[in-house]
Parts: C-alpha cells; sequence; structure tokens
C-alpha cells in the first residue's frame, strides 16, 4: 500500500462469491471522491471470484486486498459432507472469529465496516465484528439483502445477535426494503441502540464505452435482450422463457435473449432442456460472467429485464440501466419499488407470464415510440440527481461523521 500521512483506515470484511450487487456497491463506494481520501484495506474470503476485479476497477490509490480462507462458506457436492458441515457450523463459526482476531490484530485500522451480503446465517463479516469489539475499534454494519433463513442453529444465531446489536456503533440499509426485513425476521435491532440509516445505492457516474462483444452481433433489427442476475430459480430466467413461448410466432424471429450470470450448473442445465423443448433455442443464449464492465455489456442491450420474483434489496443492474438509457422491464419486488415507476421503467407483477409476454410484444412494436423515449430520459435524470455514488458517498461519509 503507497503511504499517505494523517488518513484514516478503513477495515472493510466481505465475504463473497461471485460478482453481484454488493462487489458494484463497493468499486463505486471506493471510486467516489470522499472515499478515495481513505486508505482502504479489503479483507475477502479466497473463493471470492470478484476480488481481482475490485482491485482492477478500483480508482482509490491507497487499497490493499487481504484473503483468509473461510470458515463459513465451505461448499461440498458430497451430501454427507454437506450434513457434516451443517452439524459442526457453529463450531467453524467460532473459529472464524479467532481468525478475524488474529488477521486485524497484525494489521492497522481506524474503523471497520461487515460488508455483508444477506444476513440471518453465520457469517464472517459477523466473526470479524466479535474481533473488531474485543480490540475496541469503531464497527459498522453495512446490509445489502433480506434476510436469510438458517436452516439450524436459529436460537444460537439469534443469542449471537444480541451481542452484535450491543457491540455495533452504526448499522446501514441499502432499502427500507431490507430494513424491514431484518426487522420483521431477526432480533438484531431489537438489542441495537444506536444509528441505523437507509442509504440507497448509487451508480457510479462515468463515461460509458461500449465494447463490441462477438456474442451480441447481430442485424439492426433484432431486439436484444439481456438478463443480468445469477442464474437461480428466484430470479425468473424460467418465468421470461415462458413467457418468450407464447408469444406470436412472426414475433419471436425478433428477439434475442441472453442470460448473463453464474449459477448452479443442475439449474443451467435445466433451464437449457426446457428451451430445447420448447423449441426456441435458437432465441436463446445463456452466457456465465462476462469480464467487461456491466455497463458496457448492458449498452449493448435494446431491453433489461429483472424478473426477480419475491425480493430484490436493490437492483444494481437495473439501476445502472436507467443510467446508461436502455429500457427496463422489471417486477415490482422489495427494494425495487423505492425508485422504479411507471415513468421511468415498465413494471409487472412478479410471476405473471401473460403481463410478461403483453410486455414484450408491445415493446417489440412500439420500442422507439414516444413513451418508451420518455421512460429511458426519467430514468437517466433519476440516477444522475439522486442515485449516484457521488451522492451515496457522501451520506456515507456523514453517517460515519455522526458517530
Amino acid at each position: 500500500m503507497k503511504e499517505a500521512r494523517k488518513q484514516e483506515t478503513i477495515a472493510i470484511v466481505m465475504e463473497n462469491i461471485s460478482y453481484g450487487g454488493a462487489t458494484t456497491h463497493l468499486i463505486s463506494l471506493i471510486n467516489s471522491e470522499k472515499f478515495r481520501k481513505f486508505k482502504l484495506l479489503i479483507i475477502t474470503n479466497k473463493t471470492n471470484n470478484a476480488k481481482k476485479t475490485i482491485l482492477k476497477l478500483s480508482k482509490n490509490k491507497f487499497i490493499d486486498v487481504l484473503t483468509y480462507s473461510s470458515f463459513n462458506t465451505i461448499l461440498e457436492n458430497n451430501y454427507f459432507l454437506k450434513f457434516f458441515f451443517l452439524i459442526l457450523r457453529t463450531l467453524f463459526f467460532f473459529f472464524s472469529i479467532f481468525q478475524m482476531l488474529l488477521l486485524l490484530k497484525k494489521n492497522k485500522f481506524d474503523f471497520l465496516i461487515g460488508d455483508c451480503g444477506g444476513y440471518g446465517n453465520f457469517r464472517t463479516e459477523m466473526a470479524a465484528i466479535i474481533a473488531g469489539r474485543i480490540l475496541k475499534k469503531k464497527l459498522f454494519l453495512l446490509i445489502h439483502h433480506n434476510y436469510t433463513k438458517p436452516i439450524i442453529w436459529d436460537n444460537l444465531i439469534n443469542f449471537i445477535n444480541i451481542f452484535l446489536g450491543k457491540f455495533l456503533h452504526g448499522i446501514v440499509f441499502v432499502s427500507h426494503a431490507t430494513k424491514q426485513s431484518i426487522k420483521e425476521n431477526t432480533n438484531l435491532l431489537k438489542y441495537f441502540k444506536r444509528k441505523s440509516t437507509v442509504i440507497h445505492n448509487g451508480v457510479e457516474l462515468k463515461k460509458i464505452k461500449k465494447k463490441k462483444i462477438n456474442y451480441f452481433k447481430f442485424n439492426k433489427g433484432i431486439i436484444k435482450i439481456g438478463m443480468l442476475s445469477r442464474i437461480e430459480p428466484y430470479k425468473g430466467q424460467d418465468d421470461l422463457i415462458k413467457a418468450f413461448n407464447i408469444i406470436p410466432e412472426n414475433l419471436k424471429s425478433r428477439f434475442k435473449i441472453f442470460f448473463i450470470g453464474s449459477g448452479k450448473k443442475k439449474y443451467i442445465l435445466k433451464l437449457n432442456n426446457e428451451i430445447k423443448k420448447l423449441k426456441i433455442k435458437k432465441y436463446f443464449k445463456i452466457l456465465n460472467y462476462l469480464n467487461v464492465d456491466s455497463l458496457s455489456i448492458i449498452k449493448n442491450f435494446d431491453l433489461i429485464i429483472s424478473l426477480t420474483r419475491d425480493f430484490e434489496a436493490f437492483g444494481y443492474s437495473i439501476a445502472e440501466s436507467l443510467y446508461a438509457g436502455v429500457p427496463v422491464i422489471s417486477t415490482k419486488v422489495g427494494g425495487v419499488r423505492e425508485y422504479l415507476n411507471h415513468n421511468n421503467s415498465i413494471l409487472i407483477n412478479p410471476g405473471d407470464i401473460i403481463d410478461l409476454k403483453n410486455k414484450l410484444i408491445k415493446f417489440a412494436i412500439n420500442k422507439k415510440s414516444d413513451s418508451i423515449n420518455e421512460k429511458v430520459k426519467a430514468g437517466k435524470r433519476l440516477i444522475l440527481t439522486k442515485f449516484n455514488s457521488e451522492i451515496m458517498s457522501q451520506k456515507y461519509y456523514k453517517f460515519f461523521l455522526q458517530i
């Protein structure tokens, strides 16, 4: 790390598997003007596939990334080993407290942020907060997603929450929906007597370089649709397949649909088999994570779709699409409703296959209409004035100063 005088150091502990909204948020935050004044120590698990991307996209000159072998994200395909891990998970969690204590003790920092994707189960961010308390540091928790229900050990986690509630100096939620989910399903806020706040995510405002990617090269008349999210049942890729299958045959040839994101091989195979069975394979392409800036990917599409079925904490790819000037169709779930409306996007109820089909048909016919153009303009204006990373970072900075 380069030397800098009179700079406070922020330690950010983040347990993660792949690139997603939490990673985009972290990059947007550390690249902001306010946070470029801090030294940053990013502590993440070795199995986090996004750690290289964080360094690659970071504009902060004073950043280090440390990795650890996580006791809380051991994944095994063998069901016996999974069961064994589940039974001993509480023991692994207490090991991770000592692991974090040793790691944090070796590094100088002024305060710590537990950057938590989903809260409710055993996580290393929780262990780091307990270790930080032993080291007498200022401690913050950032929660991105909704409550994650543990399979077992509910009572023990509730007991740990009592201490976390008393140890923490501040909690940040990325949406009111996330805060409500944690409030309703955990006892964390019951024992937390200090400051908590909601700070919505912000898009990093930068020049968008539209990179020509071979996957997206088609005739000008083709409508390219993108779903940028993890490929999982609750994300709704299956709903788009079903809706597309029932649009008129003469309109199908006008679309090309891309699912971009990581997911379990078994579920991706299931989607591929369904597409093949319905004889619509030539209209779909399932891609893994692309090591390209997300805004550059989004700019290649004519329409971005988000079909999350139950809860979306914020929806970074949606917000980035608004900034990139690409029309959006989204389900009305979770934090999405806190910034999307009928003036800036096309909204549907989750799981409504018929309405989605109708919206696709209408878009194919009217994609250059004044109505669509007005939504695009309103969406971009919203990001520029209320939901950009500089506004977001100023709110974080103010919150930290209050503490």
